[in-house]
């Protein structure tokens, strides 16, 4: 758990009335410096993943240093994400003629998961121009150029290689032109499958060349980088000099929704009530699972709830591992409804609990329709 910032603490101090909780907080700034910071890291391209974060002031305020694009999962999103000049990349392997259509109509280049959805972009070709399309290619890949490769997750994305060249001969008899290839092994995976991933990146550019007869212009390696990135060992010199080795012509990007918004977004919700049951404290407050699944940690085997940072009247307050345990629990039914705890503080009503590290996911991700609940509100900080 890091430090509040100063300029948090004096949003929440100062207009605490003005606030309705629960609530996301999102930090302008954080979310420029992780999008810049990552990219210089990395020597590529960077898209942002708009399912991690959506929230349309964020989006505005942050809009302009998109500049390599911007991933669409829905037709909700499309329609969401005003025009501008980023170019957009719509991906998602369920994407019927209706999206599609939405989607060439606003000039996107689709990521095509599969041999049916090249049939709907022929079909729909005929009608207006078609952006050259980006071709999703399975994990598999990877161990169909490189055999010694270990620790793939299978998933059901994109195409196999026989399905690549299914698809590439496609595109050659229908003349769909082909921007180039998305590349993706998977959340958390970054450090791990880097270096392989853009290895075969480098033969699949060649191979589809190839086959296409005309050069690709993208190289999509994907992303699964960790928020906390910066603290893990990963050479990222040795991997700037790997990807140099790509054609001049290729543009090789990457992809990101965790990485940029995870550490630039804070959620805040105020204790109701205090009680003890048998022994145990309980803080209830008007913000829990309904409005941030991911802190409840169902999805977790073995559950370590975080410890948020307190703030009363406008003080942060300091707790620490060790006393009696106090649980937040939100305002459904459900028993699962445990989204944190703290130690060491007294807490009373009217407290505020703010988790850090809530910017990516955690209000894409969450289940608000239940029992009809109120969504959470988003507000931006500098």
């Amino acid at each position: 758990m890091g430090a509040l910032s100063d300029a948090l603490v004096q949003q929440l101090g100062q207009n605490k009335k003005q606030l309705s909780t629960p609530c996301y907080i999102y930090s302008v700034k954080t979310a420029h410096d992780n999008y810049k910071q990552l990219k210089e890291a990395l020597g590529t391209g960077l898209i942002y993943s708009l399912k991690a974060n959506s929230c349309l002031d964020l989006i505005l305020r942050c809009g302009h240093i998109f500049e390599d694009g911007i991933e669409i999962a829905s037709i909700g999103e499309l329609n969401l994400l005003p025009k501008g000049n980023s170019p957009r990349f719509v991906n998602n392997p369920s994407a019927d003629k209706a999206f599609i259509r939405a989607a060439i109509a606003s000039k996107c280049h689709l990521i095509i998961d599969n041999l049916n959805q090249l049939t709907l972009v022929e079909e729909l070709k005929a009608r207006r121009p078609v952006n050259p399309v980006v071709l999703r290619l399975n994990p598999s890949i990877l161990s169909h150029f490189d055999r010694n490769q270990k620790g793939l997750r299978k998933d059901h994305f994109g195409f196999d290689w026989n399905g690549c060249l299914e698809a590439l001969d496609f595109c050659k008899k229908h003349e769909i032109p082909v921007l180039g290839f998305h590349l993706f092994r998977g959340s958390y995976s970054f450090n791990k499958g880097a270096f392989d991933t853009a290895k075969v990146a480098l033969q699949v550019v060649y191979e589809f060349e190839e086959i296409l007869g005309y050069p690709l212009s993208l190289a999509n390696l994907g992303g699964g980088f960790d928020p906390n990135w910066r603290e893990q060992e990963f050479d990222f010199e040795q991997y700037r000099n790997l990807i140099a080795e790509f054609p001049d012509h290729i543009k090789v990007v990457h992809e990101s929704g965790r990485a940029i918004m995870g550490s630039a977004g804070y959620f805040v919700t105020e204790v109701r009530y205090i009680k003890s049951i048998n022994g145990d404290k309980y803080a209830v407050c008007d913000g829990g699972m309904a409005q941030n699944f991911l802190l409840a940690k169902t999805e977790s085997t073995f559950k370590r709830f975080q410890q948020p940072h307190v703030l009363r009247n406008g003080t942060p307050l300091k707790g620490n591992d060790e006393g009696q345990k106090v649980l937040l629990v939100g305002t459904s039914c459900n028993k699962e409804d445990v989204i944190g705890e703290v130690s060491n503080i007294d807490l009373r009503e009217g407290d505020l609990v703010i988790f850090d590290g809530c910017g990516a996911y955690n209000a894409s991700y969450t289940v608000a329709p239940f029992l009809k609940l109120p969504a959470p509100n988003s507000y931006l900080v500098e």
